[in-house]
């Protein structure tokens, strides 16, 4: 059990740093971010890193933008899984990239 809590420790520090300062709200997704990985059986301790970067809708609009949570799991030797959000991190979409496989999580 307290191997447990110093891996999640671990991986809300690692959270909490990898912010992209650009979003204030981005840290505000914490919480959407973690229970995605919950909800999808993702152990927190594959979790490598966890990065928020600002998604925008184009050149012509500037005004809207997303989030993605761009997720390194240990099990995956490229690749992420990515939580896709509003910028009200309202949790869109999830899915995974290159080799990386999740149960019932689509791969592009």
């Amino acid at each position: 059990m307290q191997m447990r809590t110093l891996t999640r420790a671990a991986v809300v520090a690692a959270f909490a740093l990898s912010f992209n300062t650009a979003s204030a709200s981005a840290f505000q997704c914490e919480q959407e971010v973690n229970q995605a990985l919950q909800e999808r059986s993702v152990n927190q301790s594959d979790v490598d890193s966890v990065k928020v970067m600002r998604r925008t809708g184009g050149a012509k609009s500037s005004g809207i933008y997303g989030l993605d949570a761009w997720v390194r799991l240990k099990s995956c030797s490229n690749g992420a899984l990515i939580v896709n959000m509003t910028k009200y991190c309202m949790v869109q979409n999830v899915y995974t990239t290159g080799n990386c496989s999740v149960a019932d999580v689509p791969r592009y």
